[in-house]
């Protein structure tokens, strides 16, 4: 199985009736792994849309239900090694009558796999 460099937008968009104008939230995601194409795209999207609806809802206090959400992928590239951790690049835009605005969010390193839990006889010793 070949290592493979994967390229993942998430967005959604919603009206925001406090602030009065629409809002739209986007992460761009990117990650190294081997294994089947169909297996790793469904894994990233699993994984990737529940980081995207807790960090609206941390930002904005609104839960987007996964119909809501748009998720696509560009073309996969060859690369030399697999990594264990994705790359998240989140920008936020509003729109308000013909003005817009955009604005980008600090990027974040997260975890492909489920993180370890260290037993209680380790924490101790």
């Amino acid at each position: 199985m070949s290592v493979r460099l994967y390229r993942m937008t998430i967005a959604s968009n919603w009206y925001d009736d406090r602030a009065g104008l629409a809002r739209e939230f986007e992460m761009h995601f990117k990650a190294v792994r081997q294994g089947e194409l169909r297996n790793i795209r469904r894994a990233l999207a699993r994984k990737g849309v529940q980081y995207f609806q807790r960090a609206v809802y941390r930002k904005h206090g609104k839960w987007i239900p996964k119909r809501k959400i748009r998720v696509s992928f560009e073309r996969e590239e060859k690369a030399r090694k697999a990594q264990p951790t994705m790359s998240v690049y989140p920008r936020s835009m509003r729109y308000q009558g013909r003005h817009h605005r955009a604005t980008a969010l600090p990027s974040r390193v997260i975890s492909y796999g489920k993180k370890r839990r260290k037993s209680a006889k380790r924490r101790r010793a």
